[in-house]
C-alpha cells in the first residue's frame, strides 16, 4: 500500500511543479516581449551601422572618381561629372533614408530596410558601371 501511495505521489509530482499562475504567465509573456523588442532594436542598430559604413566607403570611392574626372578633358570629363552627380544624388537619398530609418519601428522598419537594401544594390551597381565605363 505504501508503495502504491509513494508511486502515486511521485507520478503526480511533476504536475505540481508545472502549475503556474496567471501572474507568472503574464510575467513570462512580458519578458518575452522585452527580449524580442531588444533583439529587434539590436538588429536595427547593426543594420544602420553597416549601411552607414557602406555609404561612407562609397563617398570615398566617389571622391576618388571626382579626382580622376578633374584630370580628364572634353567629353570624357563631362560624362564623368554627369555620372558622379547621379551617384551623389543616389547616395544623398540613401543618407536621408538612413536618417528616417532611425525614427522608424515595427513594420515600417522592415519596409525601410528592404527599400534601403534595394537602393544600395542600385547605387553599388551604378558605381561599378561608371567605374568600368571610365577605366583607362
Amino acid at each position: 500500500m505504501k508503495t502504491i501511495l509513494a508511486l502515486t505521489l511521485f507520478a503526480s509530482a511533476p504536475l505540481y511543479s508545472y502549475a503556474v499562475t496567471t501572474e507568472e504567465v503574464k510575467e513570462k509573456a512580458s519578458d518575452t516581449m522585452v527580449t524580442a523588442t531588444q533583439y529587434t532594436k539590436e538588429q536595427k542598430e547593426a543594420f544602420q551601422r553597416e549601411m552607414r559604413n557602406k555609404l561612407d566607403n562609397m563617398k570615398q570611392e566617389i571622391a576618388t572618381m571626382k579626382q580622376d574626372a578633374a584630370k580628364k578633358t572634353g567629353e570624357m570629363k563631362s560624362d564623368m561629372r554627369k555620372e558622379i552627380a547621379s551617384l551623389e544624388k543616389k547616395q544623398n537619398e540613401m543618407s536621408n533614408d538612413l536618417k528616417k530609418l532611425s525614427r522608424s519601428s515595427g513594420k515600417a522598419w522592415d519596409d525601410m530596410k528592404d527599400g534601403m537594401n534595394k537602393s544600395w544594390d542600385d547605387l553599388s551597381a551604378s558605381y561599378e558601371k561608371a567605374k568600368d565605363k571610365f577605366k583607362e
